[in-house]
């Protein structure tokens, strides 16, 4: 698979005047995750998860954190994490999909990834002894588990699943590669030869992959999860961001959320959204729930 040449100055759009406009937006997102990366590295007790912590009556439910492509357990969740605990949540991080890299996740076979979820989301529920998790998920993260919760049963398991900027309809190689440059070491490996070799996720992510239309055959939503998802107007790697939503079925509970109908002056694209306050707030809603 070739790579696609990047639109100057690079961000996935034709509108170069939209690419100009958007760029410090975008640049200060970048810097959002470049400070989380830090943070995450040096903060040893911020990465340990809650296993010795009992749950709550106000919160019986444990809160899986699933990151996205070229994540991983620590920098997609600096922000979430300790508010999360703040609002008295007990929560559990996993990293999925390695392939060919020591810290860069989401990388491997999503449906393989979607079993990595399951094995963890068990152990969650055995080890705290709760009924139910809430997952919420970002970018590949707030999609890969519809399989899970579709193809291998972990409907019964889940009460909530949010998506922050889900790929729930895939993504274009240009959006991929938008991701890519954003994610310091991701540009480099995905330049290692055959795209498809080191990151095999890469072309099921893409919007035409086979594994995109069984993913639609298997239900865009599942009976008796309550499923949100929170998109961003300004979406560079999930694009259309409108194809971030799922379709609002008799019968389901579905709350699609824009940020920018909470917060029109908002320009925040993919990168920064697991670190924005307000999409931060509606993760807390959705759980409450």
């Amino acid at each position: 698979m070739s790579l696609p040449h990047p639109h100057i100055p690079g961000i996935n759009t034709d509108d170069i005047a939209t690419d100009l406009t958007e760029a410090p937006h975008r640049a200060a997102g970048l810097g959002q995750a470049a400070v989380a990366g830090v943070v995450a590295t040096v903060d040893v007790e911020a990465g340990e998860d809650d296993w010795d912590l009992p749950l709550t009556e106000e919160h019986p439910r444990p809160v899986v954190l699933v990151h996205g492509t070229f994540g991983n357990r620590g920098y997609t969740w600096t922000e979430a994490t300790p508010l999360l605990r703040r609002s008295g949540h007990r929560v559990f991080r996993l990293d999925y999909g390695r392939h060919l890299h020591p810290v860069l996740f989401g990388l491997g076979d999503i449906r393989t990834s979607a079993r990595q979820l399951g094995e963890f989301v068990d152990e969650v529920l055995q080890r705290t002894g709760a009924e139910q998790v809430d997952l919420v998920g970002f970018s590949q993260g707030g999609m890969m588990p519809r399989y899970y919760l579709n193809a291998l049963g972990g409907g019964p398991k889940v009460h909530n699943f949010v998506g922050i900027a889900p790929s729930n309809h895939g993504v274009t190689a240009q959006g991929l590669m938008n991701l890519a440059r954003q994610i310091p070491g991701a540009k480099e490996l995905v330049e290692q030869g055959a795209v498809g070799t080191v990151v095999p996720a890469w072309p099921q992510l893409q919007h035409d992959h086979p594994f995109q239309r069984e993913l639609a055959e298997l239900g865009e939503t599942t009976e008796g999860v309550r499923h949100t998802v929170i998109a961003t107007r300004y979406d560079d790697v999930v694009t259309p961001y409108t194809s971030c939503a799922l379709a609002e079925t008799e019968g389901r509970h579905v709350r699609n959320v824009l940020l920018q109908d909470l917060a029109p002056d908002d320009h925040t694209a993919h990168a920064a959204m697991p670190y924005n306050p307000t999409v931060l707030k509606v993760v807390l809603e959705a759980l409450a729930e």
